[in-house]
C-alpha cells in the first residue's frame, strides 16, 4: 500500500499552528517573528512525521555526495580545508560540493534549506551557523560534522580548535617581545563565531596574569569602532588593511597587530608598509591558520597553526564512518555518543615579528 506524502498542512495540525506558519519558520524568515517554543513545535513536528520539504530529496543519486558549508573563500583557511576535503572524499568514493554562505543569514538559510532537499549523504559546517533552527532540522535528518572553537557546543559530533589557547600562546610570545600595546584587528564580534572573542580573551589573560590592565596592553579594532563610516565592511584582507590604515593616520599607540587570520594580517602588512613603516622593525605582526600565503618570503608571517587541511581529512572521515555506519547490521549492539577531536595550535615563528621598538624610536 503506497504511504501519503507528509505535507506542511500535516506538520501545522501536528504542531497546532497554520500551514504558513510552517512555511515562515522552516524558511527561516519567521526566527524573530514566532517565540522559540512555536519554533520549536514545528521543528519537532518536522522530524515526528519525516516531512522534507521537497520531493527533490527522495531522488536517488546513490547516496555518495556530501555538503561543506564554508562561510568565506576569501579566507583561505577555508580553502585550504574544502580542497583537503574534496580530495579525501574522492579517495573514499564520494563527491562533496561547497557552498559559501557570504556570512549572510539568508544565504545561509538558502544552504540549509539545500540540505533537507537534496539526498546529501552527510553535511559538514566548517562554522557556527547564525540559523539555529535549520541546523537543527539538519541533524535530525541526517549525519552532521561541526569544526569550530572550542566548547561553543556540547552535544555534536565535533572538531574543534582552542581559540583562548591562539590568544594566550600569541599573547606570551609577544610579551616576552616586550610588546604591551597590543592591536587586535578582527571582524565584528555581533556574530555567534564566538573564536574571535575568545582569541581576545586569551590574549589578555597574559597580561592580566602578568600583573598589567589587560584592556589597556591589548585594544581591540573592528569595524564597529574603526570603520563606522564605510558603508559596505570588507573581509579578511582588505579589512585588516583598512583597519590599520586608519589605526596608522590616527597614530594609534600599538607596536604590534595580532588578527584573526592570515588574510586579515597580510592586509596590515601591506597598510604598514605602504605608511612607509617597517616590520618589525616598526611594527610586529601575527596571524592565525599557517595558510600558504603566509610562509611566502615576502610575506614571512608569524601565525599560528591550525591545521585546515588535517582538519579537512579527519572530518570526511569522521563523516564516511557515520555514514556508512548508520545502516549497519550491528548498529543495535553499536555504543551511541559523540566524538570530539581537538588540535592544539602550535605558534610558527617567522619574519614579521620582533622586540619591541624603544621609546627613542617612537
Amino acid at each position: 500500500m503506497k504511504h501519503r506524502r507528509v505535507t506542511a498542512k500535516d506538520v501545522a495540525e501536528r504542531a497546532g499552528v497554520s500551514a504558513a506558519t510552517v512555511s515562515l519558520i522552516l524558511s527561516g524568515k519567521g526566527n524573530n517573528k514566532f517565540p522559540e517554543k512555536t519554533c520549536r513545535r514545528v521543528i519537532d513536528a518536522c522530524s515526528e512525521l519525516g516531512y522534507v520539504r521537497n520531493s527533490a530529496a527522495r531522488t536517488p543519486i546513490g547516496g555518495k555526495l556530501l555538503l561543506a558549508v564554508t562561510p568565506s573563500y576569501s579566507n583561505l583557511y577555508y580553502v585550504h580545508m574544502v580542497e583537503a576535503m574534496q580530495t579525501r572524499a574522492k579517495e573514499l568514493g564520494y563527491s562533496l560540493v561547497a557552498f559559501d554562505t557570504f556570512r549572510e543569514i539568508q544565504q545561509e538559510t538558502r544552504i540549509m534549506q539545500l540540505c533537507s532537499q537534496f539526498p546529501f549523504a552527510g553535511v559538514l559546517l566548517l562554522y557556527p551557523t547564525e540559523n539555529q533552527l535549520m541546523k537543527q532540522q539538519t541533524e535530525w535528518n541526517k549525519p552532521v560534522i561541526h569544526i569550530y572553537d572550542k566548547s561553543l557546543y556540547d552535544d555534536t559530533d565535533i572538531l574543534e580548535f582552542d581559540g583562548f589557547r591562539v590568544g594566550v600562546i600569541t599573547g606570551e610570545y609577544l610579551l616576552g617581545l616586550g610588546h604591551t600595546k597590543v592591536a587586535f584587528v578582527s571582524s565584528t564580534f555581533d556574530t555567534r563565531q564566538a573564536t574571535r572573542i575568545r582569541r581576545l580573551e586569551g590574549l589578555r589573560s597574559v597580561y592580566r596574569e602578568a600583573g598589567m590592565n589587560p584592556e589597556k596592553c591589548v585594544r581591540a579594532f573592528t569595524p564597529d569602532n574603526v570603520l563606522q563610516d564605510v558603508k559596505n565592511i570588507p573581509e579578511d584582507y582588505d579589512l585588516g588593511y583598512q583597519i590599520a590604515q586608519r589605526l596608522l593616520e590616527n597614530r594609534e599607540d600599538v607596536t604590534a597587530f595580532v588578527t584573526v587570520n592570515d588574510m586579515m594580517a597580510i592586509g596590515v602588512l601591506d597598510a604598514v608598509r605602504e605608511a612607509g613603516k617597517r616590520v618589525p622593525e616598526d611594527y610586529s605582526v601575527c596571524g592565525c591558520d599557517n595558510t600558504t600565503a603566509s610562509r611566502y618570503s615576502g610575506i614571512s608571517l608569524t601565525t599560528v597553526e591550525s591545521y585546515a587541511r588535517q582538519t579537512g581529512v579527519e572530518a570526511v572521515d569522521l563523516l564516511v564512518r557515520k555514514i556508512e555506519g548508520s545502516g549497519s547490521a550491528a548498529e543495535e549492539d553499536s555504543p551511541s555518543g559523540i566524538t570530539r577531536i581537538e588540535y592544539f595550535p602550535r605558534l610558527i615563528v617567522r619574519k614579521s615579528t620582533g622586540p619591541r621598538r624603544s621609546e627613542k624610536e617612537n
